[in-house]
């Protein structure tokens, strides 16, 4: 590894986005919390990249990415509160001893999704080869991990990873921008809340005439209606005001919800004085935890 490539880790590394902190980028240690997320606080400056991982196929693909393109990582500390159903831990140890079928599913693997599809399998034998596991799931103490990374780090300095400079292969990003509107030549709908009620109100138009009135208590059995109704029509932006639906359905729903104003085409505007207050129960990814 030369100095060209020590310089591509410290300006291109992680080469994979997702929800993670980054820390000292010479450091032996990854840190996979599971679906903890901000329970757990530990010293950057000891490890490379500490973050969580909530599914055995995707998640398990970005973690590969990042610690293969980085050979000074040797160590994955697997800790933090499991995500149920997924046993990402274990469909990660088992990866390490078993690696994949011909159907690149996790040899050995729980879960009900551990296939890792989108990266080529020689990064997988890489990472087999690269890193070693210390698995501690369910544990959330700070201190305790803290300890762990101490003891890996008194053992003095480890040698980066021998092989060929890896290169992950980034999918280009395309820039967003909206489309001029069309209208629909089926009609348009008005969306409001019925506050007396507890309901979302749908109301569809065709020639300034109401045609249909849909009642419903979130967005989406009033968008699996309008659907089976056919309300929308088929012209050249279907998909686009099938979407502009969804979005407004979703933001009337969380304005019921949460007691919000609610307008179409406006913002929601968040009342941050009446902003309920955190749940003290420890932070987790979309509660997927045992």
């Amino acid at each position: 590894m030369n100095e060209q490539n020590d310089q591509n880790i410290q300006i291109n590394w992680p080469v994979a986005e997702g929800r993670y902190q980054i820390g000292n980028k010479d450091s032996p240690i990854a840190v996979c919390t599971n679906a903890s997320i901000d329970e757990i606080n530990l010293d950057l400056k000891k490890v490379a990249i500490l973050g969580k991982c909530v599914t055995e196929n995707i998640g398990i693909e970005k973690i590969i990415q990042n610690i293969v393109s980085n050979p000074n990582i040797r160590y994955l500390i697997l800790c933090g509160r499991q995500s149920k159903g997924h046993f990402v831990s274990q469909a990660i140890e088992s990866l390490k001893k078993n690696g994949i079928d011909s159907k690149k599913r996790i040899i050995g693997a729980l879960g009900n999704m551990p296939y890792l599809r989108n990266i080529d399998e020689s990064l997988i034998d890489r990472f087999r080869e690269q890193v070693e596991m210390i698995n501690i799931e369910g544990e959330t103490n700070s201190q305790k991990i803290g300890k762990i990374i101490e003891e890996i780090i008194s053992k003095g300095k480890t040698e980066k990873f021998k092989g060929e400079e890896i290169k992950i292969e980034k999918i280009e990003e395309i820039q967003a921008k909206a489309k001029e509107f069309i209208a629909d030549p089926n009609g348009y709908f008005l969306i409001f809340i019925d506050r007396e009620r507890k309901k979302i109100i749908v109301e569809h138009y065709q020639n300034g005439q109401i045609q249909k009135r849909i009642a419903g208590d979130n967005a989406k059995e009033i968008g699996d209606t309008i659907s089976q109704l056919n309300l929308i029509g088929n012209f050249e932006e279907t998909k686009e005001h099938s979407m502009y639906l969804g979005r407004e359905l979703q933001k009337a729903e969380l304005a019921l919800k949460e007691g919000l104003d609610f307008e179409q085409d406006q913002e929601l505007k968040l009342n941050i004085l009446n902003k309920k207050e955190p749940k003290k129960n420890p932070t987790d990814e979309y509660g997927w935890f045992d």
